[in-house]
């Protein structure tokens, strides 16, 4: 059912509407049989929340990893600042919500520590190897799990998760669980993306099926404050990157800006955010077809969102040779939803002037410098 994830109010105005969209943003084997929905953007007429619907199933959209957030030094990064920024607050029980391939159970400062316990919860965990003090939940984060795995409310000192809150299908539901299992003086620490500046500059990798919510910055401190936490701190990576909350708990659950002037000011600036986004991408994809013409032969990057969005939105593929992704696990694979190959950007290696398009929001300009720099310095990119 479609409802605000504030007010509960039903009543919306579809924005966009990409027809027939992958609903996987990762790589298969060459003849898997994708599945396509349309990625609809709908806004809250009451309040001007937006969201994606209808959703995809949770266990359809991760079936398997697609290796977000592993590849990169934007990334790479991005892991350390969050690790200095918990290590402070690591005490006791820490409960990890979806530490994938980068878990603080691999980070020295906290594994080495011996009056530390971590429980880590994640259905695709790549950690393989025994850690002291660690257990490894294999499986999606819920009331269920936690007592199944006999942790007991208000046993907990540390919650973490990094560019997880985006994915989650009742955001409010889920703070108020991780509130019934802190500590009264616990603390819960984490990522996520800056939706609002991506947006603006018309970043795919916003909001589409795993991110069904635009989090907005304000949508996030009400949402904390109405579950029972005080914002203690922020910090802000790159611009258009992510935000880092440290909150704790707090049984003030006052509904603040709660005022229909507030709403319809929410509701006129998302509308035209998300209409911008919509129009730029018309434009740029429009842009780049008729530069391409009917010869051009080029290569995209990313083997994500990235490409499918250019897809979607109408790129030529008449001439395309392949998609390049840095992710070994992605390579000699197909993008989901196409019959492109993935390839690594080392195929670029002694060709002549190889042109390239690349839509890969944060990390292009690391991309391109990359290519440039180690692989072959005539590439031309659009």
């Amino acid at each position: 059912m479609l409802n605000c994830v504030l007010t509960k109010s039903k009543k919306f105005k579809k924005i966009i509407s990409i027809k027939k969209f992958p609903i996987f943003l990762g790589v298969t084997k060459k003849n898997f049989k994708s599945e396509f929905i349309d990625l609809n953007f709908w806004i809250n007429k009451d309040s001007g929340t937006v969201q994606i619907y209808p959703r995809v199933p949770i266990r359809k959209l991760y079936f398997k990893s697609h290796g977000s957030g592993s590849i990169g030094e934007v990334w790479k990064n991005h892991h350390k600042l969050f690790l200095d920024l918990i290590f402070k607050y690591s005490k006791g029980n820490i409960l990890e919500i979806g530490g994938g391939h980068n878990s603080i159970s691999i980070a020295n400062k906290i594994k080495n520590s011996s009056d530390i316990k971590i429980i880590t919860f994640d259905p695709n965990s790549s950690l393989k190897i025994k850690i002291k003090n660690t257990k490894i939940v294999k499986n999606f984060f819920s009331r269920k799990e936690l007592i199944k795995n006999k942790i007991k409310p208000r046993s907990i000192n540390l919650v973490v998760h990094s560019h997880l809150a985006e994915h989650i299908y009742d955001l409010r539901s889920f703070f108020l669980l991780i509130h019934d299992y802190l500590s009264d003086d616990g603390h819960h620490i984490f990522s996520i993306p800056n939706m609002e500046a991506m947006i603006k500059q018309g970043f795919a990798n916003a909001v589409n099926f795993e991110h069904p919510y635009y989090l907005n910055e304000i949508l996030v401190d009400k949402l904390l404050h109405i579950s029972g936490f005080k914002i203690l701190k922020k910090k802000y990576y790159k611009k258009d990157h992510s935000i880092f909350y440290v909150t704790k708990k707090n049984y003030s659950q006052k509904n603040f800006f709660n005022n229909k002037k507030f709403y319809r000011k929410m509701f006129l600036q998302n509308y035209k955010i998300f209409s911008n986004f919509y129009s730029l991408w018309r434009k740029d994809i429009d842009n780049i077809n008729k530069f391409l013409g009917s010869n051009k032969k080029y290569y995209l990057f990313g083997a994500h969102i990235f490409s499918q969005f250019l897809i979607k939105f109408g790129l030529r593929l008449d001439n395309v040779l392949g998609i390049l992704d840095n992710d070994p696990s992605k390579q000699n694979l197909y993008l989901y939803g196409t019959k492109i190959k993935v390839f690594s950007p080392n195929i670029l290696k002694n060709k002549k002037s190889p042109l390239v398009i690349i839509r890969a929001a944060q990390y292009s300009q690391e991309i391109k410098k990359q290519i440039l720099n180690k692989i072959n310095s005539s590439t031309k990119f659009i």
